[in-house]
Order: C-alpha cells, then structure tokens, then sequence
C-alpha cells in the first residue's frame, strides 16, 4: 500500500487509477495535520499469496477481501495505499525494485513498508529482501490466533523465525492481527510484536437497508469455508431449533465448495428431513456476489472456536444483518455472542436479534468502534514521529481509549 496525509490546501486529490494486473488503486484525501502547510508521506504495500481471484486481481478468499478493504479504509483517512497480490517471494523482489525506480524517476518516496498479510514467504527470503531494502520495514502478519494455527504448523515456525530475524534486524517485525495473538507472542517470543487489525470501511453502508425480520418466512445464513474450527455444526443445530420453536419456514443458505477438514456429511445429517427447514446451497461466491446475497438474509451464524476480526461478520453488519458470533469474535455486542458448543444458546441469541429492531444499529457502532481503535495500531506504527497526522486521523476518543 503506498500511502500519505497531507493538509486540504495542496489541492485535490489525484484521480483513482486502476491497474487490473495488480490491483493497485489509489486515493489521496485531506487529513487536516495541522496549522503548517508541511505534509507527511509514507509508503506501505500489503501483500498477499492468493490462487482465486475476484474483480481487479483482487482474491475473493478472507485473506484479500481483508487486504483490499484494509487499503481502502486506509485511504479515506487520509493514507496513499496500493494492495499488491503476488505469489512469489521473487516477484515481491522484483516489484519493490520496480516501484524503487519509478518513484525515483518522478521523485517521489520510496516504499517504507512491506506488510505480509500472512506468513509464507521463507525466512531466508525475506532476510535478504530486508538487507537489500535496508530502508524498508517488513512486517509478517498473522491474521489467525493462536488456536487457528493448529491448521498450519508451517505458519508456526515461519513467525516464530521471523520473530528471531526481528532480534537481529532492524527492520524485520513479526506482528498479528489481534492483541490475543500479540500480546502472547511478545511475552513467548521476547519482541515486541507488532498489532495491525483488520480495518473495514464502512463507506458503503446504508441504515435504510437495514433487515428488519417481520415474523414470516425466515433465511438464515452459514457462511465460509467449512472447517472444523468455524463449527459450522452449532449454526445448523441453532438453526433445526429455530425452524422447531418459531413455527415458520425456515432456509438455510449455506456455503460450498471450500469443505476444507470440515465434515459436510454431517451437515447434511443434521438437517435433513427436518420440518420447516430448506437448505439452500450457494456455491463460492464473489465478494460483491456475496454482499449481494447477504442483502436477502435476516441473520448470519459465526460460532467459531476461534477466530481474529471474521471477514463475514463485518460483511454482514455492514449490510444491516445481525450475526450470532462466539465469544472468540470479540468486538461484536456481547449480546450478540453464544455460547460455540451450545446450540440452544446460539439459538436464544438469535431469537433476541431477530426481534431486536436496534440490532443492526448496534453492529455498525460496534464494528466502527473496532475499525477506530485498529486505526490507531496502524498509525502508531506507521507514523510513529508524525503525532499531528495520528491524531488527525482517527478520532480523540478513541486515541484517549475511551471508547
């Protein structure tokens, strides 16, 4: 991502450009730093590995919806970012190097930050993009908590290499997407890990949209790639109850084509032939597809054993649904959380959602809440000397800790 703040007076902002190849938008908007006329630019690019794509190059797995709406939020405060998908640690080499020429013929800054949406690149790779790059930081970003890894032992020894690489360099930092992750992994590890949330742009929410279920037919959603962690089972138990206890019909649309460990047969077992339920299966679909789709639905269930921020649940918010979310998804209203294991309780929450008309107000709060506080993780670290553009850029409250 390549980004920069500066004040409303140096003009307007540069037209978006779009490049299909790599996905690269950018966006300039005015951040206020300040009395001065002077104004701050740093570069950051996220990159991620990724096979499937979406729209611009853009992966329609959690991993670049993630990256895309992390950039983008970026930018409307007041950030230049670029996202670049990349599927080798070679062509990364190559593109910071072209970026390096680029920007020295139109004398510009070079990149600052290379941010690594997730670990895969190997570690004698990235050692020596650091000593070539001496002037760049890289930062190698779990987006999974400590639970998740255990899909991934791969991951596991890539950060706990780049947290030893983080003791010898300068500029090589392991980091996480949640504070569960890294607050553990500065006290096992001995670094200080670096917390970069996901952000979520909330520009394209619309309150008069909101579902609001009127007592009749009812579409419940379960959604993402099935695996055993995401514990698909007490959404689909959650949902036979409420087609028993609500006396309606009841559709539950269901994610497939990504069974990955998790048991669909099961599913199936646990939902056939059952009164008043359909299950209607929707098949992977884009991400604009998707928040298509979640348009249709009344609420979402995402009872997950373990999990960050869950690229569902904020889709779901945004488009004015209440999702019944596992206490592991911890920044939704505590009201909206179930127990994971306990589907009359998953199913209790979501009674109380579906008759709550404020419920999709209270996400929305809830999820900007969160976006906020992650803003100014983000510009801690990247603007660590620049205070005027930090607080220009996420609201008083919130850098006060308040909210």
């Amino acid at each position: 991502m390549r980004i920069s703040a500066r004040t409303p007076s140096r003009g307007p902002a540069p037209a978006v450009e779009d490049r299909p190849a790599t996905s690269i938008v950018r966006a300039t908007s005015g951040a206020g730093v300040g009395p001065s006329n002077a104004w701050t630019e740093i570069d950051l690019f996220s990159v991620r590995r990724y096979h499937g794509r979406m729209g611009l190059g853009v992966s329609h797995i959690g991993l670049g919806i993630s990256a895309a709406y992390c950039a983008k939020t970026l930018q409307h405060h007041g950030l230049w970012a670029e996202v670049w998908p990349t599927q080798s640690a070679e062509k990364l080499r190559e593109r910071i190097r072209t970026a390096h020429a680029a920007v020295n013929q139109r004398g510009e800054l070079r990149p600052t930050h290379v941010i690594l949406a997730a670990p895969w690149i190997t570690t004698q790779d990235l050692a020596g993009m650091a000593a070539e790059f001496p002037e760049v930081r890289f930062v190698v970003v779990s987006h999974s908590s400590v639970g998740f890894l255990a899909a991934d032992p791969h991951a596991i020894r890539l950060l706990r290499e780049t947290a030893d690489l983080q003791l010898a360099t300068h500029n090589v930092f392991v980091g996480g997407n949640s504070r569960k992750f890294t607050d553990w992994a500065t006290e096992a590890w001995g670094v200080h890990a670096v917390c970069l949330p996901n952000l979520y742009c909330l520009a394209e929410t619309f309150p008069q949209h909101d579902r609001q279920w009127q007592g009749g037919a009812l579409r419940l959603g379960l959604f993402g790639a099935n695996r055993p962690l995401k514990n698909f089972l007490s959404g689909a138990a959650a949902a036979v109850e409420l087609a028993r206890r609500l006396h309606v019909p009841v559709e539950l649309l269901l994610s497939s084509g990504r069974n990955e460990g998790g048991d669909a047969r099961a599913l199936e077992e646990m939902t056939e032939n059952i009164a008043n339920l359909r299950v209607t299966r929707t098949g992977w679909l884009s991400w604009p597809s998707f928040r298509r789709l979640l348009r249709t639905v009344d609420l979402v269930f995402q009872v997950s054993y373990t999990e960050t921020f869950n690229v569902v649940t904020a889709d779901a918010i945004a488009e004015g649904v209440p999702v019944v979310a596992s206490d592991a998804i911890d920044w939704v209203p505590r009201w909206w959380q179930a127990g994971a294991d306990e589907p009359l309780d998953v199913a209790r929450v979501a009674e109380r959602l579906l008759r709550d008309p404020d419920a999709p107000r209270h996400g929305r709060a809830a999820l900007q809440a969160y976006v906020e506080r992650g803003l100014v993780d983000w510009m801690r670290f990247l603007c660590p000397d620049v205070p005027q553009v930090a607080g220009a850029a996420v609201p008083a409250r919130i850098a006060r800790g308040d909210a």
